[in-house]
């Protein structure tokens, strides 16, 4: 849905939906950065496991709000399948790979919102 004003554009719940979802993920980014320190990993862990939890609840909504309306249905789902399942399968391969995927997929998600809502 395209839209003219920024009016229009923020009152449109699958924007708002999609936005904060990228806000979380950036969130969990910066809490999964700050824990990179073995010290601080024990503490950090659940903080950073519960917000991406609240990601995913939040593109869930995202993809409820968009739900019957025409768009690329199809890539917003791979990117939920991305999410669900390469991001957490790379945390226990390596910790810089977990970082790249996350910010992989926040790029994901700015397509999402870009193509989807914009």
């Amino acid at each position: 849905m395209r839209f003219n004003t920024l009016e229009g554009l923020f009152t449109d719940p699958g924007f708002l939906c999609i936005f904060l979802t990228i806000l979380i993920v950036v969130c969990n980014i910066l809490i999964g950065v700050s824990i990179l320190p073995s010290d601080k990993r024990r503490k950090g862990y659940k903080t950073h496991r519960y917000v991406y939890f609240l990601a995913l609840a939040a593109y869930a909504l995202f993809l409820s709000a968009r739900h019957g309306l025409p768009g690329i249905a199809v890539f917003e789902y791979i990117v939920l399948f991305y999410f669900l399942i390469v991001v957490p399968w790379t945390k226990g391969i390596n910790i810089t790979l977990h970082a790249l995927a996350a910010s992989v997929g926040l790029v994901l998600l700015v397509l999402v919102a870009t193509l989807g809502v914009l």
